[in-house]
């Protein structure tokens, strides 16, 4: 299983435009194998900090969803909305022994 966290720094006359755009996106991308999640959170200490909250089969999914349309037509969007470059990370969850 693989996580993302995508932070987005976005331009606060431009936040609406980025929330519209987000939700066919989102709307597609939840129906794309292996896709389980995908969400878009606002930060409680920055309103004009965006966070997608991605869970994924693996990494072998997210060529596809980076070539999608619906990826193609936010990213169009999105170039104009943001503050600053995005910031990503993937995420696997750590094997702790919690017994």
């Amino acid at each position: 299983m693989l996580y993302i966290r995508a932070v987005l720094m976005v331009k606060p006359e431009a936040r609406d435009t980025l929330l519209e755009a987000a939700k066919d996106c989102i709307a597609a991308t939840l129906q794309e194998p292996g896709c389980h999640e995908y969400e878009l959170h606002t930060s409680l200490s920055d309103p004009n900090r965006l966070v997608f909250f991605e869970k994924w089969d693996s990494e072998d999914c997210l060529e596809p969803h980076r070539k999608s349309d619906h990826m193609r037509a936010f990213g169009k969007v999105a170039a104009g909305c943001l503050a600053a470059p995005p910031r990503i990370e993937f995420i696997t969850p750590a094997k702790v022994d919690v017994k």
